[in-house]
């Protein structure tokens, strides 16, 4: 697993429920770490045991705290360079839908190494969509489910996505977008102000 990875999730962990969480997590993998570090490779085993052990401790499931991480990723402000690389995607949810597929792409333009799900939609009419999301680590569309509902609160559309399981190999999600414009969405702008 990308050092990246483990260290948003971290990040995730220590902002969202606290150093002392984050010490339990890290007396739980006994790894001989006390932060990820961003450049670096991790093997698989050791994300996994920092999911377990965290909703262990937070009496979670795995899915829900994923799901967590990528509400996360979208609408924390310790994440807005995340939010941007996604928003880049459309102009409205649909477009932002349209350019999942470029997701992977965009994503290794800023970090050539991160391997991230390949991710193929469905558009199946009328605002219902199927996305596919195929990656040897397990769970990530569980992630892909947290950031989608954010990101449909972002731009301010009224979406419903459920995760259905397994299909050829993939997990699934099903989005359905019932309204694009239900909500004014929150402002976004070409020029990141963010690091004035």
């Amino acid at each position: 697993m990308h050092g990246l990875v483990n260290r948003s999730f971290e990040c995730f962990l220590r902002i969202t429920y606290g150093e002392a969480l984050w010490a339990g997590v890290v007396l739980d993998l006994d790894a001989g770490i006390e932060r990820f570090e961003p450049l670096l490779h991790y093997d698989d085993a050791l994300a996994y045991r920092m999911l377990g052990s965290a909703a262990q401790r937070l009496s979670k499931p795995p899915e829900a705290l994923l799901e967590d991480f990528g509400t996360f990723l979208v609408a924390s402000p310790e994440a807005h360079r995340v939010r941007r690389l996604l928003r880049f995607g459309g102009t409205d949810y649909e477009d932002f839908l349209a350019s999942l597929e470029d997701l992977r792409g965009r994503a290794r333009l800023a970090v050539p190494d991160l391997d991230l799900p390949s991710l193929t939609l469905l558009d199946r009419g009328g605002g219902l969509y199927r996305l596919y999301c195929r990656s040897p680590q397990k769970g990530f569309a569980h992630v892909y489910l947290g950031l989608l509902r954010a990101l449909a609160d972002d731009y301010g559309a009224l979406v419903l996505i459920e995760h259905e399981g397994e299909e050829d190999g993939a997990e699934v999600l099903e989005i359905r977008l019932a309204k694009a414009d239900f909500a004014e969405g929150r402002v976004f702008e070409l020029a990141d102000r963010a690091m004035d």
